[in-house]
């Protein structure tokens, strides 16, 4: 029987085992799994999660006869009753022994933290500056060769005189608040409370539904989808459709058929930036429809949370956290883009957005659907040889054509031109032409900053970062070298650190330095950035999308964020500025990657009545992956694709598992590595396997920590499990080395 004078609480740290605390006769009648409790851990206090009552002698407590008193005592319980229901909990768990973390951290993330937290402020600290311009700009001068993060924040603030959210700031400036509130300190801005607009759906008014005829193949998927839907079960779809084929035509019909039914759905989206355009669009079929991202303040997550779980929304949007909605009755959810890499999530839990939906909907016998022009070789595949069927959109909807996509060989093009142009003689006419029409453009690059390399034409030395081992990326906005990686940014030297010489050369294009093009090439064009320098604050995607939409705008550049889901029909032009970015990433996937971009990117053209074009600039023309994206013809990829990858023994043939271990000394992270392989090697089957490493990471050190990884390809997905078993006994911390596990990683830099 259980011990009610104990309870197991699991922990948002890495560590697979829940800990028995002593609860009192109170604290047991108010406890049940799901509900959150205060415990003591260490020197300090933690939130942790009630998951059950342990049998007695069933305890964790290593010590031999350890009674309920000697235990600790729990603090306090949380809440006014569990956040999480049986079903979620079971999911969590099954998050944990899939994806390797502890049950408390995927517990954790199934809850946003403003709910946690119990947010209900309608205020937020604000910044502004407290001094003219050029008095801030000298500040930030000074500042800029040992206090960088100050004078960044000063020099963000110069570009929104009307001020910043403090949460927003540090956001932008990748830093705390400890030196926001040094400068307000020395009195260079003030930071006061300021009250907040509550409406989550602030730019995203309801756009009233189209009158629309669906096609053949439009209305062939729809009843596939409304068969599964009124049967009550489980089932999974992948929607392959050309770019403006009328895939959410079909999300809304089908979510109808839901309503209809009294169950609800969620439909993720793998950027925040798509999030307004596809509220309006939701908001203009159905009433009751909620938002969780992590733009919302937490007291806007926390009342769309309790909204979503009191039942009063139908259709949850969001990214991919949003799976976690605690909607009550699941009938449908829709992943849009579902190829996109921002549906992994990056630290723990690592899970995978798309497995998770699969999952949760299996459980709760709803069905679940996938979307997208390029679909992922994981889903390709399980599209033919099952769980999941295809659905086929070859044509798109209406008047609209694919657009014509021409390669330029910028090798070519310098040698043709005797200079090294950023854009091509072609991309430059076709913009020309576009803008002379009244239309707009879209240029594509996926680099930001000015120049992504600087270089000494006297000792041929790369400007490192002084604590990982990546050249810096120069920010001309600020004057300032910045590493990507971890954030470090100093001011640009005016010699090198290495020979003293003053010849340094700026390589390599990104976002700023396409702006200057454009201002050359096309002299009076209104025109917009947008990339994670430019969108500092929630409201920068709205308000630049809004523009464009409205014809503000005559052209649009920027990184990924335009690449996918952006529908503007008087959008004729695009220009892809160098497409070899992705491909020169040492991975397996930079192929696929590559081709998705410039299919996405390519599909913003022509979605309307006037013909698109799309130019796609590179030095690599022959490359299979731009020859299949130009055609169109996302089937000879695949197939092609998957056959080298199979030759190969790379996913969606293997099952992959990535363990990485940083540590300040490089021999601790190569030993500790080493340990790791030899455990694999020696508990598993040795023809279901393949060992890959101890290696150094493509990304040597970072922050200062040296990096080796150890990648494991499994057979199958049991053999992967049983890796996954070994791996998380290791403790994630030992002889000063972490140890991060990676199951179905999105890269192994």
């Amino acid at each position: 029987m259980p011990d009610l004078s104990v309870v197991s609480v699991c922990l948002p740290i890495p560590v697979a085992t829940a800990f028995t605390y002593a609860v009192t006769e109170q604290q047991r009648r108010d406890l049940v799994p799901g509900r959150r409790v205060r415990v003591p851990f260490g020197p300090r206090s933690m939130d942790g999660w009630c998951v059950g009552f342990p049998h007695a002698g069933d305890r964790d407590d290593p010590r031999p006869g350890a009674k309920p008193r000697e235990l600790k005592a729990v603090e306090a319980v949380l809440d006014d009753g569990p956040l999480l229901d049986a079903a979620m909990m079971d999911l969590a768990h099954w998050i944990a022994e899939t994806y390797a973390c502890s049950w408390g951290e995927a517990l954790s993330a199934c809850v946003p933290a403003g709910v946690r937290s119990g947010a209900t402020s309608a205020t937020v600290l604000h910044a502004r500056l407290a001094v003219p311009d050029d008095e801030a700009l000298a500040a930030a001068g000074r500042l800029a060769a040992k206090q960088t993060k100050r004078s960044r924040i000063l020099r963000i603030l110069l570009e929104h005189p009307e001020g910043l959210a403090v949460r927003d700031l540090v956001r932008a400036a990748q830093c705390s608040d400890s030196p926001v509130k040094t400068l307000a300190k020395h009195g260079l801005l003030t930071i006061t409370d300021r009250a907040i607009a509550t409406d989550p759906f602030a730019g995203a008014a309801p756009e009233p539904p189209a009158d629309v005829t669906l096609s053949q193949a439009q209305e062939g998927a729809l009843a596939a989808l409304s068969a599964a839907i009124a049967s009550g079960g489980h089932a999974g779809f992948l929607i392959h459709g050309v770019t403006s084929s009328g895939k959410t035509e079909i999300y809304l019909r089908a979510i109808r058929t839901v309503i209809e039914a009294g169950r609800q759905a969620i439909v993720l989206v793998p950027e925040i930036s798509l999030t307004p355009q596809t509220v309006a669009r939701f908001r203009g079929w159905f009433e009751r429809v909620a938002v969780l991202h992590s733009a919302l303040t937490d007291a806007e997550r926390r009342r769309q949370w309790h909204d979503i779980r009191g039942g009063r929304a139908d259709v949850v949007i969001g990214p991919r956290s949003a799976i976690f909605a605690p909607v009550p009755n699941l009938g449908l959810v829709v992943l849009d883009e579902e190829h996109e890499n921002s549906f992994k999530q990056q630290s723990a839990p690592r899970y995978h957005a798309r497995e998770v939906a699969l999952e949760r909907a299996r459980r709760a016998s709803a069905v679940v659907v996938l979307g997208t022009a390029t679909p992922s070789l994981e889903s390709w595949i399980a599209a033919h040889r099952g769980p999941l069927r295809l659905l086929t959109l070859p044509a798109r909807v209406g008047t609209g054509t694919l657009p014509k996509v021409e390669i330029i060989d910028m090798v070519r093009e310098t040698l043709d031109t005797k200079r090294r142009d950023l854009l091509s003689r072609r991309l430059v006419q076709v913009v020309k032409r576009t803008l002379a029409r009244k239309e707009q453009a879209i240029l594509f690059l996926n680099r930001r900053g000015f120049a992504t390399s600087v270089f000494c034409s006297r000792c041929g030395g790369t400007l490192r970062c002084r604590r990982c081992s990546v050249s810096v990326t120069f920010h001309r906005a600020h004057g300032t070298v910045l590493c990507h990686p971890c954030g470090e940014e100093r001011p640009m030297p005016q010699q090198c650190p290495d020979c003293g010489g003053a010849g340094l050369a700026r390589l390599g294009a990104g976002t700023e330095r396409l702006e200057d093009a454009v201002r050359s090439c096309f002299p009076g064009v209104r025109f917009a950035r947008m990339d994670s320098d430019a969108m500092h604050d929630r409201s920068s995607y709205d308000r630049v999308l809004g523009a464009f939409g409205r014809r503000e705008l005559d052209l649009l550049l920027g990184t990924q964020m335009i690449a996918k889901g952006l529908h503007f029909p008087s959008v004729t032009a695009v220009g892809v500025v160098s497409a070899d970015a992705s491909l020169l990433v040492p991975y397996f996937r930079a192929a696929e990657r590559t081709f998705q971009l410039v299919a996405q990117v390519a599909g913003r053209a022509g979605r309307s009545t006037a013909p698109g074009t799309v130019v796609v600039q590179t030095i690599q023309p022959r490359h299979p992956a731009l020859l299949h994206a130009a055609r169109h013809d996302f089937e000879g990829f695949a197939a092609a694709e998957s056959a080298e990858r199979a030759r190969y023994h790379w996913p969606p043939h293997t099952r992959l598992v990535r363990v990485v271990v940083a540590g300040r000394s490089d021999h601790a992270a190569r030993d500790r590595a080493q340990q790791v392989a030899d455990e694999l090697r020696t508990s598993l089957p040795p023809d279901a396997h393949d060992v890959l490493g101890p290696a150094h990471c493509p990304i040597e050190r970072v922050r200062d920590r040296f990096r080796w990884q150890v990648v494991l390809r499994a057979a199958d997905e049991p053999v992967q499990r049983a890796a996954i078993l070994r791996l998380r006994r290791l403790s994630p911390k030992a002889r000063g080395t972490d140890l991060t596990i990676d199951v179905d990683p999105a890269d192994l830099t």
